[in-house]
């Protein structure tokens, strides 16, 4: 009994042995480390910042490792041996942009692999406003007693569409000739702009400009009354109330004098918050196409506003008009930019592809607004948000002609309140950004 024991004893500590002979191999694989240096290649013109942050995750496993490179935009990682997919996402703000830096490849780290290679991403660069258009209120209201519009009491929202504080400095907005967009165009050549070959576009008659000091958080709105910045309801009720300390406005009675336009603002307005001009025509007032303008946030870029303005070298006359001057603002400045369509009529497109693909139509005299789409997946995306977006949105305007609505199905303003932070849509295309809103969000 005993010799039994012993030959079990022994054939067990041979299958054992043989066992981990075979796993030797596996066991080597697993606890075997490299040396794995990841180098990022930015495109040209941008600059290799630090702290960049690179994820390594092995694709059979996802066992992943996240390092941040230096200086010099490199990062080295010790992971076991296997297959890994290395990637990189890098959000940076410039001005009044973001750019979006994104990468990946492959790498095998087998045996015969070299700690003292260098694998590069190449990455590919997007950018985005953080400063967005979120509404253009331009048509005006009926009046109470159904004697015609109120047309005064136009307005905007900006809105910072990105993940860090931005700073309004140099932030500029202006609109092009025509002002309607079923007006002759005597920019037209061969059924185009001239202008849009040559890669600026002509700002008409004047500019607005913030003053320095004024920055918008992540997630936050800045309204903008281009006139008659009182309290429009006391006389029409359909109209909107400025009169909010918290409210900017188009006002510099020195440059633009049509007290029409501008009458003294509400005094809940400071005068910290008035907006100033530059102005290339003779017009007493900027006065914002009612039913169909191209308008456009810009950003001069190594000069002031005013320096830019003011450059001689930059000005033309619309139709060789000394009244209907303009300045060149390169496409390249552009933020943000909304064409607007007159509902029913022939249009012409002003702003090229390259700032606006689209247009979105627009009925004026009714109250409505442009307001800017929701991104659903981006905003349902945002840890927080889960609970307080409220779905079903039914103010646009898909029962008249050439209505518009929401296609995310979210009712932005309801959901703000409601404690959720929007991200707002971005393509490019005022046909996908924006619809046509019943009433103005400042009406609630």
């Amino acid at each position: 009994m005993l010799k039994n024991t012993q030959l079990f004893s022994f054939l067990f500590i041979v299958i054992l042995i043989v066992s981990l002979s075979s796993c030797k191999n596996e066991y080597d694989n697993l606890f075997q480390t490299t040396i794995v240096n990841v180098q990022l290649n930015y495109p040209e013109d941008f600059e290799t910042v630090e702290n960049v942050i690179v994820t390594l995750t092995n694709t059979s496993n996802n066992t992943t490792f996240i390092d941040s490179t230096n200086s010099n935009g490199t990062v080295t990682f010790d992971v076991p041996l296997g297959l890994y997919q290395a990637s990189v996402s890098e959000t940076r703000q410039v001005s009044l942009n973001s750019y979006i830096f994104t990468g990946s490849t492959n790498i095998s780290v087998s045996e015969s692999y070299e700690n003292s290679a260098v694998t590069t991403i190449d990455l590919s660069v997007s950018k985005s406003a953080s400063i967005l258009i979120k509404e253009l209120y331009i048509g005006g209201c009926q009046k109470d007693d159904g004697s015609g519009t109120f047309r005064q009491g136009q307005y905007m929202i900006l809105y910072n569409n990105s993940v860090s504080s931005v700073s309004l400095d140099n932030l500029c907005f202006g609109m092009v000739y025509p002002y309607n967009s079923n007006s002759t165009n005597y920019f037209y050549e061969d059924g185009a702009p001239s202008y849009e070959t040559e890669n600026w576009i002509p700002a008409a008659q004047g500019i607005w400009y913030f003053p320095d000091g004024v920055n918008l958080a992540s997630g936050e709105q800045i309204v903008v009354a281009f006139n008659s910045a009182i309290d429009n309801t006391i006389t029409y009720s359909q109209s909107i109330n400025f009169a909010n300390s918290e409210f900017y406005t188009t006002y510099d009675i020195d440059v633009y004098s049509n007290e029409l336009y501008y009458p003294v603002p509400s005094s809940s307005i400071p005068t910290s918050h008035y907006l100033s001009a530059v102005k290339f025509g003779s017009a007493s007032a900027w006065s914002l196409s009612v039913s169909s303008p191209a308008f456009f946030l810009f950003s001069p870029q190594g000069e002031t506003p005013a320096e830019f303005a003011n450059d001689v070298n930059n000005l033309g006359y619309y139709n060789g008009s000394a009244n209907q001057g303009y300045t060149k603002v390169p496409n390249d400045w552009v933020i943000d930019a909304a064409e607007v369509y007159r509902q029913g009529d022939d249009n012409l497109k002003r702003l090229p592809a390259a700032i606006d693909a689209g247009y979105i139509v627009h009925t004026n005299s009714q109250g409505y607004a442009l307001y800017r789409n929701v991104n659903k997946e981006a905003t349902l995306a945002i840890p927080g948000n889960e609970g307080k977006i409220i779905e079903n949105y039914s103010g646009g305007t898909t029962d008249i002609a050439d209505g518009s609505t929401d296609p995310s199905g979210i009712d932005a303003e309801a959901s703000i309140a409601n404690g959720a932070r929007i991200i707002y849509s971005d393509t490019n295309s005022s046909t996908n950004d924006f619809h046509q809103r019943r009433k103005a969000s400042l009406r609630h």
